[in-house]
C-alpha cells in the first residue's frame, strides 16, 4: 500500500514540475530527463558532493531524497557525474555527485525510488510545501547573464525623393462630340467629322479623358 501511495505521489510531483505534459507524453517519455533530480542512498556518506568530477575529497553532503537542479552531466573513467545546484543552509550551492545515487525526474527514475518505503513520507513533505515551487523557479534561471553583442551602427542613407510627375502639357485638340474621341489637328480622321459634331479646344490630354473622351487610335494624341 505504501509503495502505491509513493508512486502516485511521485507521478503527481513530476506532473507538478511539468504542467504542460499530457499523460500520453509522460508515458512516451519514461527516460526523458527534466532539469531536476532526487538523490537517494542507504549509506549517507554516498550522498557526498564534490567540487569537481573525479575528486576524492567531498565539500558537502546532501540529505536523503533532496531535490536538486541538474546543470550538466559528465562522465569520467566510466563513472557518471551530475553537476547539480541545491539548497544548503538557506543558500544555493553547486557541486558534483555520482550518478549511482542520483535519479533524474523521469517516471523511470522516480519509480525506482518509489520501491523504497521510506521515500513516501519525504516526498509527501516535498509535495505539500511551496519550497519545491520556489526551488524550481529559482534554479530555472540562467546562471550567468550573457551580455548582448553590440549592434553595429548603420549609417542612415538619405531616402531619395521620388521624381516629380511631369506636368501635363496643354495642346490643341479636335473633338468629335458624337463619338467622344479626340484627335490631333493634323489627323486624317478630322476631315470626316461633321461640322455639328466637331469642336476645337486647347487643354490637356488628361482633362479630356476625365471628361469621358478617348484618344484616337490613329494619331494617338
Amino acid at each position: 500500500m505504501k509503495k502505491t501511495i509513493s508512486l502516485a505521489l511521485l507521478i503527481a510531483f513530476l506532473c507538478g514540475l511539468c504542467p504542460l505534459a499530457s499523460a500520453d507524453q509522460l508515458t512516451d517519455s519514461l527516460s526523458t530527463p527534466v532539469p531536476f533530480g532526487v538523490v537517494h542512498a542507504d549509506n549517507a556518506s554516498a550522498l557526498a558532493v564534490y567540487k569537481s568530477v573525479g575528486s576524492r575529497s567531498s565539500t558537502d553532503r546532501l540529505k536523503n531524497y533532496q531535490l536538486c537542479a541538474i546543470l550538466s552531466v559528465k562522465e569520467s573513467d566510466g563513472t557518471l557525474w551530475y553537476e547539480i545546484r541545491y539548497i544548503s543552509n538557506s543558500a544555493f550551492k553547486e557541486g558534483f555527485i555520482k550518478g549511482d545515487v542520483f535519479y533524474p525526474l523521469t517516471l523511470a527514475g522516480l519509480i525506482t525510488i518509489a520501491a523504497d518505503d521510506s521515500a513516501g513520507e519525504t516526498l509527501r513533505s516535498l509535495i505539500s510545501t511551496l519550497k519545491v515551487n520556489a526551488f524550481v523557479t529559482a534554479t530555472a534561471a540562467p546562471t550567468a547573464t550573457v551580455k548582448p553583442t553590440a549592434t553595429p551602427k548603420v549609417k542612415a542613407t538619405a531616402t531619395p525623393k521620388p521624381a516629380s510627375a511631369p506636368t501635363s502639357t496643354r495642346r490643341r485638340y479636335v473633338l468629335n462630340t458624337k463619338t467622344m474621341k479626340f484627335h490631333l489637328p493634323n489627323c486624317t480622321e478630322v476631315s470626316r467629322i461633321t461640322e455639328e459634331n466637331r469642336k476645337n479646344t486647347t487643354t490637356t490630354r488628361e482633362a479630356l479623358i476625365e471628361q469621358g473622351y478617348t484618344p484616337c487610335q490613329k494619331c494617338n494624341p
